[in-house]
C-alpha cells in the first residue's frame, strides 16, 4: 500500500525508466545505422540520413521528457497514459530496425532495402523517416503537455492529435493507419496497399472490390480542412511517368479528352517503379479491363540495355534490363512473352553495386545463369520465385531460351577483355625471354 503523496514518486520512476531506456535504444540503433550507411554507396545516403537524424531527435526529446518529469512530477499522471502508447509503437520500430541490420544472411544493401520497403509498406505507405517525423511530433506534444501549466492552452490540433492515440498504435501494428470503415469501400473488400503523399496532404488507398473482384482506388486529399475523396477503378485510369512523378489521367466524357486525376510524387526511383508496375499489373488483369496501350507498359525515362526470352517457373516471360536516365540506376524486369497479358509486369529487381562482386553472377551452364544476392518484387500471384532458388546456395535461377542470350547477359555486366587489350598485357606484363 502507498499513499497518494508516494504515487507521483512511483510513476516518476517509470517514467524515466521507460524513457531512458529507449532513448539508449535509439543512440544505439541510430549508431547501427550510421555504420550501415558508410558501407552503402552515396545514392542510399539522403533516406538513412534522414532516418538517422530522426531517430537521435526521439532520443533527445525522451531524455528531456525524463528530465522535466523531475520538475513537474504533480503532471506525471496526465501524459502517462500517452506515453503508454508511444514507448512500445517506438520499441516495436527500432527493434525491427535493429534486425533488419542484424541480418547476416543478406548484404548490406539488401538489408536496407527490405527494411525501408517492408517498413514502409506495414505503416500503410508511410515512408520510414516519416514514420519517426510522426513520433517526434507527438513526442513534443507530449513535452508540451507536461510543461505547461493549463492544458487547455495547448490548443485544439493538439489535443485531437493526442487524442487519436490509436493510429500510433496501428501504425506500427497494423496494415493501415485508416479504418476501412470509414472510406467508401464495400464490405468484405481487400486493402492493397496505402501510400501518402505530399506530406501527407494526399493519400491513396488500392483495395479489391468485394462485389465484382477488381481493382480500385481511392483519392483522398485534404484541403483548408475539408477532407476530398474521389474513388476510380484501376481499368478507368492510364499511367504515365513524369520525371519523379507517376500521373494517373481519366477519360472526361464531357471533354472529350483525357485529364489529370492524379500526380504522385515518389522520393525514390524505386518506389516509383514499384508503383508503376504494381498499376500495370492490377490493369492488365483486370476483367473489366478493355485494352492496355503498349506505352502504359513502359516506364517513361528508362533505357532498354537487354532483353530476351526465359523460362521462369514455367512460364514463358520476358527479361529486360533497364537502366534509369535519370538516377542511372539498374533493374532486371520480367514480363509475360505472350499471349492477351503480353508485356504485363512479373517481376522487378533493382542492381546497383553487386555486380561489382565477381561471385554475384555465375553462368552454370550454356543457358543457366545464377544470381546471387537478389531481391524480388513480384506482381503476380501466380508467379512461384522459389521455384527458381532449388539449389543448395540459394542463388535464383535465369533459364535462357538461347545459348547466346545468356553470354549476352552475363557480358553486360561482366565484359569480356578485348584481344587488343590481352595482346598488349601479354607484351607488357608477360614474362620476358
Amino acid at each position: 500500500m502507498f499513499s497518494p503523496m508516494d504515487q507521483p514518486a512511483v510513476i516518476d520512476g517509470r517514467l524515466l525508466q521507460g524513457c531512458f531506456r529507449e532513448a539508449e535504444r535509439c543512440e544505439i540503433v541510430s549508431l547501427s545505422l550510421e555504420g550501415l550507411r558508410n558501407a552503402l554507396v552515396e545514392s542510399f545516403h539522403a533516406h538513412m540520413t534522414a532516418l538517422i537524424e530522426e531517430i537521435r531527435t526521439s532520443g533527445r526529446i525522451l531524455r528531456d521528457l525524463a528530465d522535466r518529469s523531475q520538475v513537474h512530477f504533480q503532471r506525471i499522471p496526465i501524459v502517462l497514459h500517452y506515453l503508454d502508447v508511444i514507448l512500445p509503437c517506438l520499441a516495436k520500430s527500432l527493434r525491427d530496425i535493429n534486425e533488419y541490420i542484424e541480418d547476416r544472411t543478406a548484404s548490406k544493401e539488401i538489408r536496407w532495402r527490405k527494411m525501408y520497403n517492408k517498413m514502409t509498406e506495414e505503416s500503410g505507405g508511410i515512408p520510414l523517416p516519416q514514420r519517426f517525423v510522426l513520433y517526434n511530433h507527438y513526442l513534443r506534444l507530449l513535452h508540451q503537455l507536461l510543461t505547461r501549466d493549463d492544458p487547455r492552452s495547448y490548443g485544439p490540433r493538439a489535443q485531437r492529435a493526442l487524442g487519436r492515440a490509436d493510429l500510433l498504435s496501428a501504425l506500427t501494428f497494423e496494415d493501415s493507419a485508416e479504418e476501412p470503415a470509414k472510406l467508401p469501400i464495400p464490405p468484405d473488400s481487400t486493402i492493397l496497399f496505402q501510400r501518402k503523399f505530399d506530406n501527407d496532404s494526399l493519400a491513396l488507398i488500392a483495395y479489391i472490390n468485394s462485389a465484382n473482384e477488381s481493382p480500385y482506388l481511392i483519392m483522398q486529399t485534404y484541403h483548408m480542412g475539408s477532407q476530398w475523396v474521389s474513388v476510380r477503378g484501376v481499368h478507368e485510369l492510364c499511367i504515365l511517368r513524369n520525371h519523379s512523378a507517376v500521373e494517373l489521367r481519366r477519360w472526361s466524357r464531357t471533354e472529350g479528352a483525357a485529364k489529370l486525376w492524379a500526380s504522385l510524387y515518389f522520393i525514390t526511383w524505386e518506389e516509383m517503379v514499384l508503383f508503376y508496375c504494381s498499376f500495370a499489373s492490377l490493369k492488365a488483369q483486370n476483367s473489366l479491363t478493355l485494352e492496355v496501350d503498349s506505352d502504359e507498359y513502359i516506364l517513361q525515362g528508362e533505357r532498354r540495355l537487354f532483353q530476351a526470352q526465359i523460362i521462369d517457373d514455367g512460364f514463358k516471360h520476358s527479361l529486360i534490363v533497364y537502366e534509369d536516365s535519370e538516377t542511372k540506376g539498374m533493374r532486371l524486369h520480367a514480363a509475360v512473352w505472350e499471349g492477351e497479358l503480353r508485356q504485363c509486369p512479373v517481376w522487378t529487381a533493382f542492381i546497383t553495386h553487386q555486380y561489382n562482386s565477381p561471385t554475384w553472377l555465375v553462368k552454370k551452364s550454356r543457358h543457366r545463369v545464377w544470381l546471387k544476392e537478389i531481391q524480388l518484387y513480384v506482381f503476380c500471384h501466380r508467379y512461384r520465385p522459389h521455384k527458381q532458388r532449388k539449389n543448395r546456395e540459394g542463388a535464383f535461377e535465369l533459364n535462357f531460351i538461347n545459348e547466346k542470350a545468356a553470354s549476352k547477359f552475363r557480358d553486360l555486366f561482366y565484359p569480356p577483355s578485348s584481344p587488343t587489350s590481352n595482346t598488349d598485357s601479354e607484351n607488357n606484363g608477360g614474362p620476358s625471354r
